[in-house]
């Protein structure tokens, strides 16, 4: 009887710690509740310290196509951003047609997609475009307000 338990012990301990990855040491607990608190539904977790702060891969929705994301957080367990993976007919029509009008109308938008970026102050979508041989990522809030547009990414 014991030897079951011990088994079905170090059998669940390995099914719990197949759960993450941990790349960089472990995150403190503050990050991993802010984290769990967050997205309680996340799967498929891969953490990894990343200068300042912790850097956390995963995914959420149905098994196995799931939505990728990737969060920021202060070693203090401080929610810096979360980026998520989204197909261009994913951003709303206006964001789209301010981008076909705007000074960016001759660019031409990387790989059918962008990210949609969720911030404690505001969130916006970043696109990664091309134009005239010139790498361009282009953020634009969701007011359709371009908040940062650098070259050469």
């Amino acid at each position: 009887m014991r030897r079951t338990l011990l088994i079905i012990a170090a059998v669940a301990l390995f099914a719990a710690s197949a759960c993450e990855k941990y790349d960089d040491g472990r995150p403190s607990k503050d990050v991993r509740s802010e984290f769990n608190r967050m997205y309680p539904d996340a799967w498929d977790v891969e953490w990894e310290y990343e200068g300042t702060c912790w850097e956390v891969s995963f995914e959420t929705g149905k098994r196995p196509n799931g939505i990728d994301h990737t969060a920021l957080y202060g070693t203090d367990g401080t929610w810096i951003r979360t980026s998520t993976d989204i197909l261009l007919s994913a951003v709303p029509e206006d964001i789209r047609n301010y981008l076909a009008t705007s000074e960016f109308g001759s660019a031409r938008i990387i790989d059918n997609d962008a990210e949609f970026i969720e911030t404690p102050s505001g969130n916006f979508y970043r696109f990664d475009m091309s134009a005239g041989g010139e790498k361009i990522e282009v953020d634009v809030n969701e007011n359709g307000d371009v908040s940062r547009a650098g070259y050469g990414f």
